[in-house]
C-alpha cells in the first residue's frame, strides 16, 4: 500500500466524517426548526383561545344582564309588565341566541384546543380569519345587548314612575 493509498483512505475516513456531522448538523437544523415552528403555533393557538374565551365571556355578561332584568321585570305589576310588551323579544329572541351563542364559542373554544401540531397548524390558518371575524361580531352583539338592557331599564324605570310603582 503506497503513500497514495493511505492518502485516499485517510480521505475517506474525514469525508465520511464531514458527512456523519453535516448529518447531524442537518437532523439537528430540522429539529430545532421543528421546534420553533410549534412554538409559534402553540403561541398563536393561545392567543386565539384567549380571545375566544373573552368572547364566551362577553355572551355570558350579556346573558346574565339580560336574565337580571328579566327577573326583575317578572316581579313588577301587570300594568308595567303590559306597558313594557314590546321589550319581550329581548327574552324571547334575543336571549336563547346568546345562550346559544355562548354555547357555541365554548365547543369552538374546545375545538381549538384540540388542534395538534401538524393538522392544527393547517386548521390553525384556514379558521383564523373567519374566527376572528366571528369575534369582532362577538363584540357587537354584547354591546348591542348591555344597549338594549339599558334601554329597558330606562323604560322600566319610566314606567314605574308613571304607574307610581317604586321599585321594592
Amino acid at each position: 500500500m503506497g503513500n497514495s493509498d493511505v492518502i485516499a483512505v485517510l480521505a475517506l475516513v474525514v469525508s465520511l466524517a464531514s458527512a456523519y456531522i453535516s448529518y447531524r448538523a442537518f437532523t439537528h437544523s430540522v429539529s430545532v426548526h421543528e421546534l420553533e415552528s410549534t412554538l409559534a403555533f402553540e403561541k398563536d393557538k393561545s392567543e386565539l383561545l384567549m380571545h375566544v374565551e373573552q368572547s364566551r365571556n362577553l355572551f355570558a355578561s350579556a346573558r346574565r344582564e339580560i336574565e337580571q332584568v328579566q327577573f326583575v321585570l317578572s316581579h313588577e305589576p301587570s300594568v308595567v309588565q303590559d306597558a313594557l310588551r314590546n321589550y319581550d323579544n329581548l327574552f324571547t329572541e334575543f336571549l336563547p341566541r346568546l345562550v346559544g351563542a355562548e354555547r357555541q364559542a365554548g365547543l369552538l373554544w374546545d375545538e381549538i384546543h384540540e388542534w395538534r401540531d401538524k393538522s392544527g397548524r393547517s386548521a390553525f390558518a384556514h379558521h383564523t380569519p373567519r374566527f376572528r371575524s366571528l369575534i369582532e361580531n362577538d363584540r357587537i352583539a354584547h354591546e348591542s345587548a348591555l344597549f338594549c338592557v339599558g334601554e329597558l331599564r330606562a323604560q322600566l324605570a319610566r314606567a314605574r314612575d308613571e304607574f307610581g310603582n317604586r321599585p321594592r
